[in-house]
């Protein structure tokens, strides 16, 4: 049995070089700390400075570097780990020359094979430089619109407000709408009847807008007050009138929404009638028996009517 195991003399390199290989690791896991920590450390910056400026320009900013720092933290992170293997390998005496010529080869390979990979890495790159999608952006491509969850170099990830992840490769990205860039508006389309004065329906939008601009949940997020467009077009509703609120980028639904409950308490205050669709049927000839019929139902509907509940309360 002596004979069969080496001394415990011939062991110590292996031992050194499996210590040198773990240490790399080791090194590799504690950078990928330091990375972590140094990006977040970084994105508290930002939030930080765009909280004491406050201007609209700083949360344009916001997006931009967590967008770069979410990228460049990974690409840190895989170029750390892929030395740290190499290294490591290189310890246990594993030759990674012809691995390293054998991995370019295989990558010129691959990029003439995979030529679509590379139309996704690449536009990838341009959107990231241009900045025009950024994490926490709400987009729409091809007829598909979310939050932006996530943007790597070769796919977009948004997320629908049902909660469904949708996923887009960027070189198949040819056009999309940003709809929370710089800012954004909450427009307004308000159907009223025909007898209702434009000029007193147009002086409750205003009289709304200075409301809800006192409000402290919502001074911040509007940028300017309501742009009354004024009478756009007639319908079979009546009057519609139009007008939009200018907001941040990404509170223009939430702003939407307070606006158009203190405009429904102020429409009802005023006494103005919101418009809805109307249908007028007019009979130019009724027999006898068509007349009775008519009658008879109206009768009914009537009867029913007042004999109901809310009339034995009255």
């Amino acid at each position: 049995m002596k004979d069969v195991l080496p001394p415990l003399e011939a062991l110590y390199p292996l031992f050194w070089k499996a210590f040198h290989a773990l240490v790399y690791v080791i090194g590799a896991a504690l950078v990928t700390l330091f990375i972590n920590w140094s990006f977040k450390r970084f994105q508290g910056f930002t939030d930080q400075m765009r909280r004491d400026r406050g201007s609209p320009a700083h949360v344009e900013f916001e997006k931009q570097s967590a967008t770069i720092a979410t990228t460049a933290r990974r690409s840190l992170i895989l170029l750390v780990w892929t030395m740290a293997v190499i290294l490591a390998l290189r310890e246990l005496n594993f030759d990674v020359g012809p691995l390293l010529a054998g991995a370019g080869v295989a990558g010129l390979a691959i990029g003439f094979a995979a030529q679509s990979l590379l139309k996704d890495v690449f536009s990838g790159l341009f959107l990231l430089a241009e900045g025009r999608i950024r994490i926490n952006d709400v987009v729409k491509i091809d007829n598909v619109s979310g939050m932006v969850e996530e943007l790597t170099l070769r796919t977009t990830v948004l997320r629908g407000t049902d909660g469904a992840t949708h996923v887009f490769s960027n070189g198949g990205i040819s056009n999309f709408t940003n709809l929370t860039q710089t800012y954004a508006y909450h427009v307004v389309d308000l159907p009223v009847e025909f007898e209702e004065d434009p000029d007193r329906v147009m002086s409750v939008l205003q009289h709304v807008s200075a409301e809800l601009s006192q409000d402290p949940a919502f001074r911040q997020l509007v940028l300017e007050p309501v742009e009354v467009f004024g009478v756009d077009r007639f319908t079979e509703q009546g009057v519609m009138i139009k007008a939009r609120i200018k907001t941040l980028p990404n509170h223009q639904w939430a702003v939407g929404r307070a606006f158009n409950l203190l405009l429904k308490k102020a429409l009802d205050r005023e006494g103005i009638q919101i418009a809805t669709a109307n249908r007028q049927v007019q009979y130019t000839r009724i027999d006898a028996r068509e007349r009775a019929a008519i009658k008879s139902v109206v009768e009914e509907i009537l009867h029913e009517r007042l004999s109901g509940p809310a009339a034995a309360q009255r």
